[in-house]
């Protein structure tokens, strides 16, 4: 007898069991993977919106954090109370967000109002929510911090002049009231000033008493006080200084006359010192100061015909180192000489006429005083290169030797500004002037006429004014003369009946 099973023969026991763990095993492993599949699909929809929520935090921060910190928290605390199961914590945001919303519903429309509509909190105001007294509750602290976040959302937004708008803020916009808006605009005075600069007015007339005439004139200086190079705090005793420096360099007149024929060979040495002046391209200043140290010496000293062009020639080279940045040198003047004076001659005439003045060349330059009273002209190109030539006729004639710069200057200018249909000599301009009326200018200005309306005696002088550089100023200035002697006008009272 034998043991061993059929292979044919099966019970059906086993068949069941077989069957029935494979069923299980194909429920097992689809069950697991629906579970992964979803695992899956549920991990990149999380990091998907991982990766959204940091794209748009990103977008957020680069942005400045436009939007205003108090919605965000109302926001939070709203979805804090809906997803909440607790029920005493979500009465309680419920409370708080409610606390929120009606104590700043006012101050979240002022914040996206126009920032040129809003009302901006006082300093007291921010004193006292900066430095609070006590605070009692929970709803007190989020109070407070929501007024801290208002103001400086209010001041951020200032900054950056641009809002996001919001339904919030169409609705509330749209609430407004006309009468608000024109009160909030009619409170405009009494609000803080954004700017700390203030601009007062200051009084810029002042009366004052000079030489017996009463006139009002303007603090044009105040305006320069900014500028370090136009000295406006010591000008006023800069020119107290040049005035009374002018009476004591002032030629006498009188004086010259101990040399025989010193009118005429005066104006033909002139003439020569004002080409060489002129070929050597120096400043004004030179020819000024050059003439003033000839009519000084001369009338302490008494000068030899043959020898009255090395006192010029003399006289310009000191001129020059004392003025210029970059003076010609000795050769230079000895070669424009033709041989009348070589280079010995002139250094030696250099140390005897700075001997006999005693080395003072302080002298109060005309251009100084004319300069002064353009400020009053409100600079103007065209009457300062007029006033130029006029001025500079004072120290090419002989008449004009013992008259003041600062009445030479004043003079330039009152007859330039004749010259160009300017009628009234105002205020300002007496007081830039030093002081000069009308009545004191007149001598002098029918001194300057009478030369004007002669023939040329300093032909260099009129060439060198009758080129476009100086506008044809000695052309004009003669024509002008000559049309208003034909006619028989009062000079000093021209252009001025109309005012």
């Amino acid at each position: 007898m034998s043991f061993v099973p059929n292979e044919n023969s099966h019970d059906a026991r086993p068949r069941t069991l077989k069957s029935t763990r494979a069923a299980l095993n194909n429920v097992t492993n689809t069950t697991i993977a629906q579970e992964a599949k979803t695992s899956n699909s549920s991990a990149r929809s999380l990091g998907k919106a991982l990766r959204t929520a940091r794209y748009r935090l990103q977008n957020a921060k680069s942005a400045g954090s436009l939007i205003p910190q108090a919605r965000r928290e109302e926001n939070e605390l709203e979805g804090s109370s809906v997803t909440s199961k607790n029920p005493n914590r979500s009465s309680m945001s419920s409370i708080s967000t409610t606390n929120v919303t009606s104590a700043t519903s006012s101050e979240v429309d002022k914040e996206n109002m126009d920032p040129y509509v809003r009302k901006l909190p006082s300093i007291d105001e921010e004193q006292q929510l900066s430095q609070p007294q006590s605070i009692s509750s929970s709803n007190d602290m989020l109070n407070y911090s929501t007024n801290q976040t208002m103001l400086k959302d209010a001041d951020h937004s200032s900054v950056m002049q641009t809002e996001i708008p919001s339904s919030m803020d169409e609705e509330h916009a749209n609430e407004q009231h006309p009468d608000e808006l024109a009160e909030a605009l009619g409170d405009v005075s009494k609000k803080r000033p954004i700017s700390t600069v203030v601009e007062h007015d200051e009084p810029k007339k002042f009366k004052v008493c000079a030489k017996g005439t009463e006139y009002e004139w303007e603090d044009l200086d105040a305006e320069d006080a900014s500028d370090p190079f136009m000295v406006s705090e010591y000008v006023t005793e800069i020119f107290e200084y040049l005035h009374k420096l002018e009476i004591m360099t002032l030629p006498n007149r009188h004086d010259l006359y101990k040399h025989s024929n010193i009118r005429q060979n005066r104006d033909i040495l002139v003439n020569w010192m004002v080409k060489i002046h002129n070929k050597f391209g120096l400043l004004p200043e030179t020819l000024y100061l050059s003439l003033n140290i000839m009519d000084r010496f001369l009338c302490k000293e008494l000068v030899q015909l043959e020898k009255l062009q090395l006192v010029g020639t003399a006289c310009l080279f000191i001129a020059s180192k004392y003025e210029e940045v970059y003076s010609p040198s000795v050769k230079h003047f000895a070669y424009e000489t033709d041989g009348a004076c070589d280079e010995d001659e002139i250094r030696e005439g250099e140390k005897f006429i700075l001997k006999t003045l005693e080395f003072n060349l302080n002298y109060p330059n005309p251009m100084n005083f004319l300069r002064r009273i353009s400020k009053a002209d409100d600079y103007d190109i065209q009457s300062r290169t007029l006033a130029k030539y006029l001025l500079e006729i004072s120290v090419i004639d002989f008449r004009f030797i013992g008259v003041l710069p600062s009445l030479c200057a004043a003079t330039a200018m009152f007859l330039s500004r004749k010259m160009l249909g300017k009628g009234k000599w105002d205020g300002n301009l007496i007081h830039y002037s030093g002081g000069y009326t009308r009545e004191e200018l007149a001598p002098v200005c029918n001194m300057v006429m009478d030369y004007l309306v002669q023939p040329v005696i300093h032909d260099e002088f009129f060439k060198k004014y009758a080129s476009r550089k100086f506008m044809k100023a000695s052309v004009i200035s003669r024509q002008w003369a000559k049309k208003v002697v034909a006619h028989g006008y009062d000079i000093m009272t021209l252009h001025e009946t109309s005012e």
